[in-house]
């Protein structure tokens, strides 16, 4: 566990589908996205909160890819120079192809092209999209899914490919190989 207290300034964007429930699911949420953190001495601070109530900022579809690029995109034209942030969480309505609830670069934290990453919002449970979230921040931190041969040494992990409702963050050696 890092002796410093590290702290990442998130800006959580919500489109158009998701303008009803966003804020009662980030009140329910987030807090347990935080806690998946605190144990590494990393505090995740709300900076910004954007609602896209009419209409999307940029392109979301359900191809994942698309959609990432596209907000990443956004992200550093359009949002980084309103707001100065660490890292931008799309929680998106649309339900993307295939498997894929989540979506972000490895090893981009803080980077002005790459840090952020897509949510879907797929559960009505708010913890569903809170461990998708801090498994998305794990891939921005550089780490990377855990596997039978390299895992975190629990039954569920969040990062395992298959997400559960576990607290756990990825392998003990993943955490401090992506945090120093």
């Amino acid at each position: 566990v890092q002796t410093t207290t590290k702290y990442v300034e998130l800006i959580i964007v919500a489109d158009n589908r998701e303008k009803t429930f966003i804020k009662l699911k980030l009140r329910l949420s987030l807090p347990s996205c935080r806690q998946f953190y605190r144990a590494l001495n990393i505090r995740v601070a709300l900076v910004g909160l954007e609602v896209w109530s009419d209409v999307d900022k940029c392109p979301i579809t359900q191809d994942p890819f698309t959609t990432l690029h596209e907000f990443l995109d956004w992200r550093k034209v359009k949002l980084l120079p309103q707001k100065p942030h660490d890292n931008a969480q799309l929680i998106s309505g649309v339900y993307f192809q295939g498997t894929t609830i989540g979506m972000a670069p490895i090893m981009s934290m803080c980077t002005a092209e790459q840090s952020g990453g897509i949510v879907m919002d797929h559960s009505d449970n708010p913890l569903g999209a809170a461990v998708t979230l801090a498994h998305e921040l794990g891939h921005n931190f550089g780490m990377n899914h855990d596997t039978p041969e390299r895992g975190c040494g629990f039954n569920s992990c969040a990062n395992a490919l298959k997400q559960h409702d576990s607290f756990q963050m990825g392998s003990q050696q993943s955490r401090q190989r992506s945090l120093t």
